[in-house]
């Protein structure tokens, strides 16, 4: 993942469970688990919403991997 760049940070767009746990290949109950323990999400009109680049650098702090170099 390339260095947080608060420019296209404006322009991610929020993801649903769904697509988050797409995105990441886990289960929407893995999702609501991490939640639990900080995985960090935006509540909107009663369903909550992710930044992909919020989460997978929770997820590497979290489980104190490092980035995937390309």
């Amino acid at each position: 993942m390339p260095p947080y760049d608060p420019e296209n940070w404006l322009h991610e767009p929020w993801l649903t469970k769904p697509q988050l746990a797409e995105h990441l290949a886990v289960s929407d109950r893995w999702i609501e688990l991490q939640q639990h323990v900080g995985l960090p999400y935006l509540r909107m009109g009663g369903l909550n919403r992710y930044r992909v680049s919020e989460v997978e650098a929770w997820i590497r702090k979290h489980y104190n991997s490092s980035p995937k170099s390309s």
